[in-house]
């Protein structure tokens, strides 16, 4: 079941799209290792770079909402597809915002927490790859949009796991605790990238099941 109905251009505009947010996972995972290395020039040169593909992504959007109104033969479908578009935007909103706070607020991070904001910056990217795949079902094979939702849902949940463990490790150290709560102003700023990610696949279940009834 092609949602799409093969229409060229906009089939084209949408992948363009999912390849910028599906992008902004991967430089959000990268420039934590940066930062963690200290290495501030690359991490400018990402921040730049996420800059640059939210501003795309933008573009690309209201592109895709002015065909879809406009050209769409589906207008049962219009809100589906333009609240999945709208709302798969914010995640690449959200990593740009969090990217452009640590670079100007450089956060104390104490090594004891390097590990888990590694594994954490890991269950976020996962994350959002796996909701790209989801969104991309949608348009294309609906069948697949379940089997990628649960990933969604699972490595939502290790971020969630993960995160948490940071927390209390953070909280038993011997840091100040001002640096206890700058830091987890940003543990809680990449949990809402996955929280986003999981918004978006739970709406997707619910188009889905639209779309088979």
């Amino acid at each position: 079941m092609v949602l799409l109905k093969r229409i060229h251009d906009l089939e084209l505009k949408i992948d363009q799209f999912l390849n910028l947010v599906s992008e902004s996972g991967i430089i959000f995972e990268q420039f934590i290792k940066q930062y963690l290395l200290d290495k501030k020039d690359e991490c400018h040169i990402k921040v730049n770079l996420i800059r640059e593909k939210e501003r795309l992504a933008d573009e690309l959007r209201i592109h895709i909402e002015k065909y879809v109104y406009s050209k769409l033969l589906i207008p049962e479908n219009r809100g589906d597809v333009l609240s999945i578009l709208e709302n798969t935007d914010d995640v690449i909103d959200k990593i740009k915002q969090i990217l452009i706070e640590i670079e100007i607020e450089s956060p104390f991070i104490p090594e004891f927490v390097n590990d888990g904001l590694i594994n954490l910056s890991m269950a976020v990217a996962n994350c959002v790859d796996e909701l790209i795949k989801a969104v991309r079902a949608f348009f294309y094979n609906v069948h697949d949009v379940p089997n990628n939702v649960h990933k969604v849902l699972f490595f939502e949940k290790e971020a969630d796991s993960v995160a948490e463990r940071i927390k209390y490790e953070l909280y038993k150290s011997e840091i100040s605790l001002a640096e206890k709560n700058h830091l987890k102003y940003f543990i809680l700023g990449i949990e809402e990238i996955s929280d986003l990610a999981q918004d978006v696949a739970d709406r997707l279940t619910i188009y889905t099941i639209k779309r088979k009834v």
